[in-house]
């Protein structure tokens, strides 16, 4: 017999046409195959788009043309596969958490702020600060905050002072 575990495996249709019922558009336009049970399951706001006469219930075109097609399939990674690419770059990452954060995904925004959280770096400590508050993310708040708090503390050598410096007037000035 079958082992219970292996019957809920999503792995196999992640990313594939085949029993597809809807495609999201990203913001290049690339679509993406999905499954309208699997990502109401996972997001309430996919839940509710599909569970009323919305345009995209009709269409079976979800448009997510505020998200790149990347950041999409990593927040697909997750719904089928309960996983993240951890090594991506910082601002993927940080795409990734303003898309949980949109379709309510709270597992994975919680893993976007670990992994951006463990990534900073003098270059974006503060681009940190600035998503942790967009996104009410408390963990990567402190986080951030405590790095801010080494860099003011002088326990970063010079080169890496320096670079925080240029990177705060980069942040402030694109404000």
């Amino acid at each position: 017999m079958e082992e219970l575990g292996s019957m809920f495996n999503n792995e196999w249709i992640f990313l594939n046409e085949k029993l597809s019922d809807v495609k999201l558009r990203t913001a290049c336009g690339k679509e993406i195959p999905a499954h309208r049970v699997l990502l109401a399951n996972a997001s309430p706001v996919f839940k509710a788009m599909f569970s009323h006469d919305m345009l995209e219930n009709n269409n079976k075109v979800v448009n997510i043309t505020d998200i790149s097609y990347d950041a999409a399939v990593e927040m697909l990674r997750y719904i089928y596969k309960g996983s993240v690419v951890e090594t991506q770059e910082f601002s993927l990452t940080a795409e990734v958490l303003a898309a949980a954060d949109k379709y309510q995904l709270k597992g994975l925004k919680n893993k976007c702020e670990r992994i951006l959280g463990s990534n900073l770096s003098t270059e974006n400590a503060f681009v940190a600060l600035k998503i942790a508050r967009t996104y009410s993310s408390n963990h990567l708040k402190k986080q951030a905050v405590d790095f801010v708090r080494c860099i003011i503390d002088g326990t970063l050598n010079v080169n890496q002072l320096n670079d925080a410096i240029l990177s705060l007037i980069r942040f402030v000035s694109k404000q």
